[in-house]
């Protein structure tokens, strides 16, 4: 049974969130984890245009209009996009809320640069965004 809450991270659809997992690894609920928005998005309906995706993860993500339209737009020309970076249960969450936008996303553990500017949220923490200073990365 599927859950309508958007804060449940169980899996949405048939596709798998996370892909390529190796069994061995160890991820840990606070690993930095990046989503990946795929063209194949655009294949779900005549409906998922670029102005809808790009409005979903200005919605969903808080992410500024132009770099919304801009990732969005690059997903469509080369195949994907990285959306950013969160801890993995961040990620989940947010990447469930996408695919009920039929998004389609995949969330994958991080490689190092592209800390964007957005997702440093100021206050007291609670948005599961990771603070990485642009001139240094998780290592």
């Amino acid at each position: 049974d599927r859950s309508s809450n958007p804060d449940d991270i169980s899996k949405y659809s048939d596709a798998p969130m996370e892909y390529l997992e190796d069994e061995n690894a160890t991820r840990g609920p606070e690993d930095p984890f990046h989503i990946l928005l795929l063209d194949t998005t655009f294949q779900k309906s005549d409906r998922v245009t670029i102005s809808y995706v790009s409005g979903s993860l200005q919605y969903v993500l808080g992410m500024p209009d132009e770099e919304a339209t801009e990732l969005t737009i690059m997903c469509a020309d080369n195949g994907m996009s990285c959306l950013g970076t969160w801890e993995r249960q961040e990620c989940l969450r947010l990447g469930k809320q996408l695919q009920i936008r039929d998004c389609v996303v995949r969330v994958v553990p991080f490689c190092k640069g592209g800390a964007r500017g957005w997702q440093a949220k100021s206050g007291a923490g609670d948005s599961g965004a990771i603070d990485v200073p642009f001139s240094s990365g998780w290592e």
